[in-house]
């Protein structure tokens, strides 16, 4: 399980000061960040209070996840505005604030406004977490360098916009900006006897999804042959609900990925237009993590390098278990959803079951990512979850199965 962050702004924010501090000692900034349930999170300080951020390609401003957080920092509001929720349809209360101060690695500094959300959909709000994480560091944030993207010594580097840039073993990927956030060309063949499908995605650090193909009547995908209905993830507004599936293949340009697993989201296509939304689905780090990236705001273009995680087969869920961690350390894992008809389902899991223990171990000494990679192990393995459901606590066994084959 993993974020996915859908937000789209009905205008820029023009006209208010942006102040970029910058040591002219150091030609580059190397950012180093935490890969975490397959998110990008980078420590920063706004107004000189430490917090942690995730950082999200596929979000164009900088966000603080909840209103009361503003007090403690010090942030004023200047300007209430909306914003689209996941399904496109639903406006969702926001605030725009004065400059904020926000400082990255004691070196890369700058003041400009943020977005502040009216209600912390994602519960980023648990402060006295040292887990917690507070909101989005977006695209623009970035706008005048290069920033590479290296998922395997977990590094963001940032680099000035005179910098001479080693190319070396990048190739570059058919790209326009739609702000400052990337879009790439994809081509995909869905079903063996179907027609190639050019689409055009957003290249998105705040998913951990592989990729995401919004479904509408002006974009007819058809669906995999065989598909299951589940939770596709969690957007501005509430959670997101589509279908998943295995299509044929996946391309861009000359990197290939064979028999993936992707999701599609059903939208109304009245609000296509209405949004002005540009593009035909995200890509997110499940498979961008398997490249070093190297995003080029100036030029606007966009560079991927294999790295020796590119032949690696991606792994998928097998459970039909969507999970979410609470508590002060997020260490209380309960079941959000379950996919019907699915493994898990069959076995007589609930949503809001809370486990107290998988394989005879107690949850205490799990991670929520080791509990999703055990749900990603092969086909026919047993799972044992004890879980509590009210004041009852129950036993349940299920075998891993590939749902989508």
């Amino acid at each position: 399980m993993g974020l996915i962050l859908f937000l789209i702004l009905s205008f820029h924010l023009k006209g208010i000061t942006d102040i970029e501090n910058l040591s002219p000692r150091y030609e580059k900034v190397e950012i180093p960040f935490e890969y975490v349930n397959g998110l990008i999170e980078v420590n920063i300080r706004m107004n000189h209070i430490p917090l942690k951020f995730i950082y999200d390609t596929g979000a164009e401003h900088t966000i603080l996840s909840k209103k009361e957080v503003a007090g403690l920092l010090g942030i004023k509001i200047i300007k209430e505005i909306n914003v689209y929720g996941a399904d496109f349809s639903k406006k969702i209360s926001a605030f725009i604030t004065s400059p904020v101060e926000i400082e990255v690695e004691g070196i890369f500094k700058k003041s400009e406004p943020i977005i502040i959300l009216s209600e912390d959909i994602f519960s980023f709000n648990n402060l006295n977490s040292e887990n917690s994480v507070h909101g989005i560091l977006g695209a623009s944030f970035f706008r005048h360098h290069y920033v590479k993207i290296d998922y395997l010594r977990e590094i963001l580097t940032i680099y000035p916009y005179d910098y001479k840039i080693n190319y070396k073993g990048f190739k570059e990927i058919n790209s326009k900006f739609n702000g400052h956030k990337p879009m790439i060309q994809s081509k995909i063949k869905i079903n063996k006897s179907d027609s190639t499908i050019i689409t055009n995605i957003l290249v998105d650090t705040g998913s951990s999804v592989p990729v995401i193909f919004l479904k509408h009547l002006d974009r007819k995908f058809d669906l995999p042959a065989k598909t299951v209905k589940g939770q596709l993830g969690i957007g501005l507004g509430g959670d997101l609900e589509g279908y998943i599936g295995l299509i044929h293949h996946f391309q861009l340009n000359n990197f290939k990925f064979n028999g993936l697993i992707c999701k599609f989201q059903d939208i109304d296509s009245s609000r296509v237009a209405e949004v002005s939304l540009h593009r035909d689905g995200i890509i997110g780090n499940e498979i961008l993590k398997k490249f070093t990236i190297l995003i080029d705001n100036i030029s606007k273009k966009i560079y991927f390098k294999p790295n020796r995680n590119y032949k690696k087969k991606i792994k998928y869920d097998k459970s039909g278990i969507t999970l979410f961690a609470a508590g002060r350390n997020l260490d209380k894992y309960y079941i959000k959803y379950i996919i019907p008809g699915s493994p898990a389902d069959l076995a007589g899991l609930k949503p809001n079951d809370r486990i107290i223990s998988l394989q005879y171990i107690n949850a205490a000494f799990w991670s929520l990512n080791g509990i999703i990679n055990l749900f990603k192990k092969k086909e026919n393995k047993k799972i044992r979850i004890k879980v509590k459901r009210g004041d009852k606590k129950y036993l349940k066994t299920f075998l891993l199965k590939d749902m989508y084959r």
